[in-house]
């Protein structure tokens, strides 16, 4: 019953194994890089976000100012319509008043030729 591990348990805890991606790199020396050449090679990738989101934001922009100009269009529009159906609303309105006082003159004129007409028989005769 002897065991023969060909690693020790605390071994295979202390040192994993090396993986052939990283095999290559443990064993090169590390290069000495410039400390600018480090900062930019991290900001690089925050400053291509920050253009693409510039490049939103202008684009967005653009969208806005066309949507508002379409929309001060479209209520410029609306406006001249409204105007002109309101003033052709005035109109008719206008004219039916206009209808309707000449018909209730007529009808006025009618009243008093009918009351005319019956008040003529009875101041016509004496005993009526």
């Amino acid at each position: 019953m002897s065991q023969s591990p060909k690693t020790s348990p605390v071994e295979a805890v202390a040192a994993p194994p090396t993986a052939p991606y990283t095999a290559v790199l443990r064993e090169e020396p590390a290069a000495s890089v410039p400390w600018w050449k480090e900062a930019v090679r991290s900001w690089v990738p925050v400053l291509a976000l920050a253009a693409v989101l510039v490049f939103q934001m202008v684009g967005l922009q653009r969208q806005i100012g066309e949507l508002r100009t379409d929309l001060q269009r479209e209520m410029g529009v609306l406006r001249d319509d409204l105007r002109s159906e309101m003033g052709d609303l005035r109109d008719d309105l206008r004219s039916e008043i206009s209808d309707l006082r000449v018909e209730l003159g007529e009808r006025i004129t009618r009243l008093e030729t009918l009351m005319e007409v019956r008040a003529e028989p009875a101041s016509g005769h004496p005993g009526g």
